[in-house]
């Protein structure tokens, strides 16, 4: 479970610290960050510093939430390597082997 969270501007990561004291991070540019439009799924614009910065830990540390944006991830899929949908997914892995 998520102890603390924090976002890291100069690397542009997040990385949350665990109850057992282990720390992991993430670029953010990897995580899909979606909006819901009229029942269809929209890419997010570009958060800014100061949204990225107001992270917080969710669902009892289950969670790290992002509430100027509304955007959740699921730290069990995180460390899972899972950082958004199938398509994605696949996006970034591509992008990995180009």
């Amino acid at each position: 479970m998520i102890k603390a969270v924090q976002y890291l501007p100069i690397s542009r990561e997040v990385e949350v610290l665990l109850t057992d004291n282990s720390r992991h991070a993430w670029q953010v540019d990897n995580l899909e960050m979606v909006a819901n439009v009229d029942g269809e799924v929209v890419p997010l614009s570009m958060p800014t510093r100061e949204q990225l910065i107001d992270v917080i830990p969710y669902g009892g540390g289950a969670y790290i939430y992002w509430p100027q944006i509304e955007q959740m991830f699921e730290l069990e899929a995180l460390l899972d390597g899972v950082y958004g949908r199938e398509s994605w997914m696949k996006k970034l892995n591509s992008a990995v082997t180009a």
